[in-house]
């Protein structure tokens, strides 16, 4: 991904623009005028709008396989490895900018319009994880279980925390009243207690 402070610029507003207006109302001078620049010089970094919302896309890629990679699983259980687990994923699915992210995947997936290579492009999340999660589920479970099991438990547990905090990203973004942080976070610790007694099984 460039470095170029221009395109990242533009990246921020675009995210910005979705949060604040939705995928489709967040238009290429919407996204123009929030970074300062002109329609010209988004087309220079992207080409088009499609390819602005892959970068987008990019960005949340970037960002989960550094939350990923900066996982530190430690501790002398597996509750506390677990908790460690779910904090890493906590890190990435939990950001409101997450939401964003998922705006581009799910439009840009069921738009007929969109091109087979940002279609490709889009696939390439699943194949990220799959990279990093055998490490995070063997430092969680320890030498015991086997290659196959660790990959099963630990997409198991990868995709019960995601869905926790998708659920929780959800309703915040909702404009309904919900039983806040504080008590999402008790159910977190909840989830990691019940999952943790469950791998001992």
């Amino acid at each position: 991904m460039s470095d170029d402070p221009t395109r990242a610029r533009v990246v921020d507003a675009a995210i910005a623009c979705i949060l604040d207006e939705g995928f489709y109302r967040a238009s290429s001078n919407k996204i123009a005028k929030r970074a300062g620049v002109t329609w010209g010089v988004i087309q220079y970094h992207f080409g088009t709008r499609e390819a602005l919302m892959v970068a987008v896309h990019e960005r949340g890629l970037a960002e989960l396989d550094r939350a990923l990679a900066d996982a530190v699983i430690e501790g002398s259980t597996v509750e506390q490895r677990l908790a460690c687990f779910v904090d890493a994923l906590w890190s990435y699915y939990r950001r409101p900018e997450f939401l964003a992210y998922m705006q581009v995947v799910l439009n840009l997936s069921h738009d007929p319009t969109t091109a087979d290579s940002t279609r490709l492009a889009l696939k390439s999340s699943h194949d990220q994880v799959g990279e990093w999660l055998p490490a995070m589920g063997r430092a969680v479970l320890g030498d015991g279980p086997s290659d196959a099991q660790v990959v099963e438990t630990s997409r198991f547990l990868y995709n019960v925390v995601r869905g926790l905090a998708l659920d929780q990203e959800l309703l915040d973004a909702m404009p309904v009243e919900h039983s806040g942080a504080a008590a999402f976070d008790a159910q977190r610790d909840e989830l990691v207690r019940v999952l943790a007694a469950s791998l001992h099984h």
